[in-house]
């Protein structure tokens, strides 16, 4: 019922048409002038919304189960809001309006969409509906669906007239959507008949065998149809029928009661040598028996396989649900058999001809199989032997060398031309009086005809007169064809291995040294202070705890080196990013070190506007007292050191200026100079390794860690930047920060 006070709405455009007729053929040429499904629904909507009158015009699909409600096309709101409403499905008892209609075949009128029951409240608050007519969607008795018209800008009354064109229009808009659905399905399946098609002649050019060949044919016929379960069986030359392949693979441990009482269903295929069609498998059992599970098998179609005339098996699909093939899928499942067939009967063939190739070539086939084997073998010993990063050599019973690989000539300094045919001695000679020695233990192989059993580790001069530290296992190889036998040695150089155990011993003893040494000093001060028999003067205390102050420092310094080191290697460490005036950090830090400089000159320079840089300041203050207390440590007394801040072009800091991001990009440069020892050239790409300090008698002097330029350049790194060194030795050095300003 209307509110007394409601107005009806003037006639509607279909009211005003006198030739209904003319309404249906729009409604027809509209939803007809394409058979795309999407298009013929949109349309649809959008003419009976416009011809009507209505301010909106939805269209809902039932699905196959008939018990869900899928939105189809909607007239008369946002596009986007349309397109998510399109993924709302509703259960057909959630929309009682819909359900009315699909179960009474009757439109379904609602005049006052707040006051009537069967509405949803929420929906007509949210879209503003007023009046709503429901018409279910049928064609010949069948209904596919529900139109569904609303009115928001006023309440609308609908005549009998009205109700009986729309619901002309309605049927109309059902036989247009199954045509068009009907042509979705002939589309979709002619597509699956040729992509199976294309498959089945790819199975026919690869030479597949005759079980995966049969697995792909049961593949695509189940996937064809939407099958539950397919099986395919072929007849041995005795007429009986033979073992089945199914798919999906456990469909026997799903539906295996079932399936086996059905083997009947492909005798039954074979004996009228037509297609077999059984609507409900349920109907069919005499027995009444289904699966011992929750599962069931309701529909089946099989064809034959024809190859030259004679049936070579049958292919049958399933299905859970009854009466679901139509007689197009049995023509398509009928035609696809017969493509299937020669698939099959060239698998045979194939399988045929290459067990028989197989059986007349077998010994010329291991035999160059061996072949290849050797020639590969041959060629991988090869590129070992040429490509190995140890060097490699070979010595015949006398010494000779026979074989000398491009790592062993980096090593000893000799090339192949000049070392082959020369002793094992001349190539790898030992320090005097150093054993054991590498031409001694080739030797030894080749008199005791066999390998050693442990690495050799030995020291060898090289051609350069350098030492270096190698680890060498050896190989007999036996006489063969009248040549050797030779000995095989493989050798590593592990001087920098050495090296990396000498810096760990070395950081170990110096750590203790640096942990012993403030320890002391506050073990000392503190035990003198705590002596109650002692009676210090007021000035005398406070010496005695700023040594212990300072000492602490010390510590704390080498714990917090330590630390950051740990946080560095496992991935723990986090900048804090902010907009900083490096200026003004630099003059902080230089004038907080002037105190600790002794008779050294501590000079600044950076520019008196600022410079200003997105980092973290605690981490680049670090660098620079790191930077600036090296630059105390390897300074002579009375050194300058000078503390430089610029801003300069990123080109200028590049091998190649066309390597820059941009012609106009900058960079801040942050310099500090002493006049100190110097770093010699060959250790410039050392001095940034953990625990490095050099072997210079002068570095060894100074305490130190050797983590404070490895821990400077995992700051700089972090903060996407530059760190390195020019130094002459004797004239002192100059350490570079170089900064990306972004």
């Amino acid at each position: 019922m209307l509110p007394a006070n409601a107005e009806l709405s003037p006639a509607s455009p279909v009211r005003l048409r006198a030739d209904e007729s003319a309404v249906l053929l729009e409604i027809a040429q509209a939803a007809g002038s394409t058979l795309d499904l999407h298009e013929v629904l949109e349309r649809v909507a959008e003419k009976t919304a416009r011809l009507t009158g209505a301010d909106r015009c939805s269209l809902w699909l039932l699905d196959s189960t008939r018990d869900l409600l899928l939105p189809a096309a909607i007239y008369g709101i946002d596009p986007s809001f349309a397109a998510r409403w399109k993924r709302k499905i509703l259960a057909i008892k959630d929309e009682r309006l819909s359900q009315e209609a699909i179960t009474t075949g009757q439109p379904v009128v609602v005049l006052d969409a707040a006051t009537d029951p069967r509405t949803d409240k929420k929906a007509v608050d949210f879209f503003g509906d007023k009046s709503i007519l429901v018409v279910p969607l049928a064609n010949k008795g069948r209904v596919i669906g529900t139109l569904f018209l609303n009115h928001i800008s006023h309440p609308y009354w609908y005549s009998s007239q009205e109700i009986a064109i729309i619901q002309a229009i309605a049927s109309q808009a059902a036989v247009a959507i199954e045509n068009a659905q009907l042509y979705e399905e002939s589309r979709r399946q002619r597509h699956e008949l040729l992509a199976s098609f294309r498959r089945i002649g790819d199975a026919l050019a690869a030479g597949l065998d005759l079980s995966d060949t049969l697995r792909l044919v049961v593949e695509l016929a189940t996937e064809m149809l939407r099958a539950t379960v397919g099986g395919l069986t072929l007849l041995p030359s005795d007429g009986a029928l033979g073992t089945t392949q199914w798919v999906p693979i456990d469909a026997l441990d799903r539906y295996g009661p079932e399936l086996q009482a059905m083997s009947d269903l492909a005798r039954e295929v074979e004996h009228r040598r037509e297609p077999y069609y059984v609507a409900d498998l349920h109907e069919r059992r005499r027995d009444g028996v289904s699966g011992s599970g929750s599962e069931s098998l309701r529909t089946y179609v099989g064809v034959p396989l024809y190859l030259r005339g004679e049936i070579i098996g049958t292919l049958g699909v399933f299905h859970a649900l009854p009466k679901r093939f139509s007689p197009a899928e049995i023509d398509l499942l009928a035609s696809f058999g017969a493509q299937a067939a020669i698939a099959i009967d060239n698998a045979r063939l194939f399988t045929r001809l290459q067990r028989q190739v197989e059986e007349l070539s077998a010994a010329a086939q291991r035999n160059a199989e061996l072949y290849t084997r050797l020639q590969l073998e041959k060629k991988r010993l090869d590129v070992i032997f040429q490509n190995s990063t140890d060097a490699i050599f070979m010595v015949d019973r006398d010494g000779h060398i026979v074989a000398f690989n491009p790592a062993a000539e980096l090593l000893t300094g000799w090339s192949t031309e000049e070392i082959l045919g020369r002793y094992c001695s001349d190539a790898f000679p030992g320090e005097p009086d150093n054993t054991p020695d590498l031409s001694d233990a080739t030797l030894q192989v080749l008199a005791e005809g066999a390998a050693q059993d442990t690495v050799v580790e030995a020291t060898i001069v090289n051609r350069s007169g350098h030492r270096r530290h190698v680890a060498a296992s050896f190989a007999y190889v036996a006489a063969s064809n009248g040549e050797g036998p030779y000995a095989l040695a493989v050798v590593r150089d592990i001087s920098r291995q050495k090296e990396v155990e000498r810096l760990k011993s070395d950081f170990i003893s110096m750590v203790s040294h640096e942990l012993r040494t403030p320890l002391a000093v506050i073990k000392g001060y503190a035990a003198t202070l705590l002596n109650p028999s002692l009676h210090l003067d007021p000035e005398r205390q406070i010496r005695f705890l700023r040594g212990i102050n300072d000492a602490s420092d010390r510590l704390t310094r080498l714990i917090d080196n330590l630390l950051s080191v740990s946080r560095f290697e496992s991935g723990r460490f986090k900048l804090n990013l902010q907009m900083v005036d490096l200026a003004d950090a630099v003059r902080k830090v230089v004038g907080g070190m002037r105190s600790s400089v002794g008779s050294h000159t501590l000079r600044c320079s950076v520019p008196p506007e600022g410079v200003f840089l997105r980092v973290d300041r605690d981490q680049i203050e670090q660098v620079l007292i790191n930077l600036v207390t090296n630059a105390i440590k390897y300074s002579p007394e009375g050194g300058e050191i000078v503390v430089e801040l610029r801003v300069v072009p990123e080109s200028s800091l590049l091998a190649d200026p066309a390597e820059s991001d941009g012609p106009n990009r900058c960079a801040v440069l942050l310099s500090v100079k002493d006049d100190g020892i110097g770093i010699p050239p060959n250790q410039f790409r050392f001095i940034f390794d953990k625990f490095y300090r050099g072997d210079a008698p002068a570095v060894k002097r100074v305490p130190g860690t050797g983590l404070g330029l490895f821990i400077c350049k995992s700051i700089v790194e972090a903060h996407r930047g530059r760190i390195w060194v020019e130094s002459q030795l004797g004239r002192g050095s100059t350490f570079y920060v170089a900064l990306p300003q972004e």
